[in-house]
C-alpha cells in the first residue's frame, strides 16, 4: 500500500481576537479537510517536545523518524540543495546580508538588507577575504540576500559546534560567535573554540570591507538600507546517514520546492520533484504509482503565518482546501494531512511549540469521532503521538512493520524486508 502525506507547512496556530477567538484553522471553511478528518483517525501531534518550536528542516528530519543526534545541520541542507559539493573538512552556513548601524557593538535594524539587486550582492561577495590564516572561506550566492557560507580548514581543524551571529530578531545586536559547551570530546571543543574565533575575525573584517564599498557608499547617498553586515547561522557538518529507503524499506518522494527540501532529499536519497503550486503537487503526487512513500508540502500556510495577519492565514487555507476536492476520491492508499510545526498569526514568535493536527485514512481503520480538520476538533481524536512515532504508525497501517524482536540480518530493521535483499544460507 501507498502512502500520500499531505504535509502543509505551519498550519498550526493560536487564536485571534480579529476571528472571534478561533485559530485560522477554525475559522476557514474547508469542507474538504473536514470531510476527510470525519472518515479518518484523527488526533495531535507533537513535533519535538511540548513547547519546543522546530524549524522546517529539523522537523521533517524527526517526522521521517530520524534522531536529532543525527542530523548535519541546516547549513548542508542548504549547501546540498544549491548543489554545492560538500567536503569533510569544511562546514556550511547559511549567511545572510542584513543592515546594521554601529551602537555599542553592531545593532541590526534589518536581518535582511531592503531592495538590493543581485548584481550588487555579487559585487560584494567579490570584495570579501578569501582567507584568514589557515581558514578559507567562500561565500555561495543562494537567493535574495542570502548565501552559504562555506569555511574549510586544510588541517581539519575545524567544528561546527559554533553558535550564530544572526539574533534571528530585528533591534538587537549581532551576536559574537562562540564555541557551544555540551562538547564531550577535547579535539572537537579546541576546533571549535578556534572556528568560532577565526569566524568572528571575518565578520568583522567583512564588516569594515562592506561599510567602505562603493555599492553601499552609493545605498547610502540614495538613502537605501545597506548591506553591511554578514549575519551568520546553522552551522552544520556533513555526515553519513542511513537512507531514507534503507531506515523504512520505502522507495520515497518528495514533491516540494525549496533547497531545503532539494537539500534532505539528497542526504536521504529520496527523489525530488520540484513544484511549488499545491494543486499541481497534490495532483502529480496521485500520479506517483511507482512510490511506496510519497510526500507533498507546501509552505503557503507558514508564509502567512509569518505576516501576523490571521486573515491572511485564513484565505491561504481555504484556497488549499479548494485544490483537495479529490482527497476523498482516494480509496486505495494510506493518506496522511499534517503539519511539521505551528507558525502562530499573532504574537511576536516566529514558530510556536503547540502540538498541530493529524488526520489518518485507509479503507478499513478504525475511525474516531471528529467531523472537523483543525486543532480542538483533532484534539478529541484517538491519536497523541510525537512526530517521531508517526512512520512507525505508517509501517503498521501499510501492513510493512516487523515484529519487535524478529532479527533478520545483521541489522535491527524497522520493517520487513523483501526476500531477495537479504543474504541467504546456502
Amino acid at each position: 500500500m501507498r502512502t500520500l502525506l499531505l504535509l502543509l507547512d505551519g498550519l498550526g496556530d493560536r487564536p485571534s481576537e480579529v476571528l472571534k477567538d478561533k485559530t485560522p484553522l477554525e475559522y476557514a471553511k474547508t469542507p474538504n479537510l473536514d470531510a476527510f478528518a470525519k472518515k479518518s483517525v484523527t488526533g495531535m501531534m507533537t513535533p519535538y517536545k511540548k513547547g519546543v518550536p522546530l524549524g522546517t528542516e529539523v522537523a521533517h528530519f524527526l517526522l521521517w523518524g530520524y534522531k536529532l543526534s543525527e542530523f548535519p545541520g541546516r547549513g548542508v541542507i542548504e549547501a546540498l540543495g544549491e548543489d554545492i559539493k560538500l567536503k569533510d573538512n569544511s562546514i556550511y552556513l547559511r549567511a545572510t546580508f542584513g543592515y546594521v548601524k554601529r551602537n555599542n557593538g553592531f545593532f541590526v535594524k534589518d536581518r535582511r538588507t531592503k531592495n538590493i539587486s543581485i548584481e550588487e550582492i555579487k559585487q560584494l561577495i567579490n570584495s570579501l577575504p578569501k582567507k584568514i590564516g589557515d581558514y578559507e572561506f567562500n561565500l555561495h550566492y543562494s537567493f535574495d540576500t542570502h548565501c552559504i557560507l562555506e569555511i574549510r580548514s586544510s588541517n581539519y581543524e575545524i567544528s561546527d559546534k559554533i553558535s550564530d551571529s544572526d539574533p534571528f530578531y530585528r533591534e538587537r545586536h549581532v551576536l559574537k560567535v562562540k564555541p557551544l559547551k555540551n562538547i564531550s570530546e577535547r579535539i572537537e571543543i579546541e576546533n571549535a573554540v578556534k572556528t568560532a574565533e577565526v569566524l568572528n575575525k571575518y565578520l568583522l573584517k567583512c564588516s569594515e570591507i562592506l561599510e567602505n564599498h562603493p555599492v553601499n557608499i552609493k545605498r547610502k547617498e540614495k538613502n537605501l538600507q545597506l548591506a553591511n553586515f554578514l549575519l551568520t547561522k546553522w552551522a552544520g557538518r556533513y555526515r553519513e546517514i542511513d537512507s531514507f529507503h534503507d531506515k523504512w524499506g520505502m522507495n520515497a518522494a518528495i514533491i516540494a520546492k525549496s533547497s531545503v527540501f532539494k537539500g534532505l532529499s539528497k542526504l536521504l536519497k529520496m527523489d525530488y520533484y520540484p513544484e511549488g503550486d499545491f494543486q499541481k503537487a497534490f495532483l502529480k503526487g496521485i500520479e506517483l504509482k511507482n512510490y511506496d512513500f510519497v510526500h507533498i508540502h507546501t509552505k503557503e500556510p507558514d508564509e502567512a503565518g509569518h505576516t501576523k495577519n490571521p486573515i491572511n492565514k485564513v484565505e491561504v487555507i481555504e484556497k488549499i482546501d479548494k485544490c483537495l476536492k479529490k482527497i476523498n476520491e482516494l480509496n486505495d492508499e494510506l493518506i496522511i494531512v499534517t503539519a511539521d510545526h505551528s507558525t502562530p498569526s499573532v504574537g511576536t514568535l516566529i514558530h510556536s511549540g503547540e502540538d498541530v493536527p493529524l488526520a489518518i485514512f485507509k479503507n478499513g481503520i478504525i475511525k474516531d469521532r471528529v467531523e472537523y480538520f483543525n486543532e480542538k476538533e483533532c484534539s478529541k481524536g484517538y491519536i497523541n503521538i510525537k512526530s517521531k512515532d508517526l512512520m512507525n504508525l505508517i509501517l503498521n497501517d501499510t501492513n510493512k512493520t516487523r515484529p519487535y524482536t524478529t532479527r533478520i540480518g545483521n541489522k535491527l530493521l524497522n520493517y520487513i524486508p523483501e526476500n531477495k535483499s537479504i543474504e541467504h544460507l546456502k
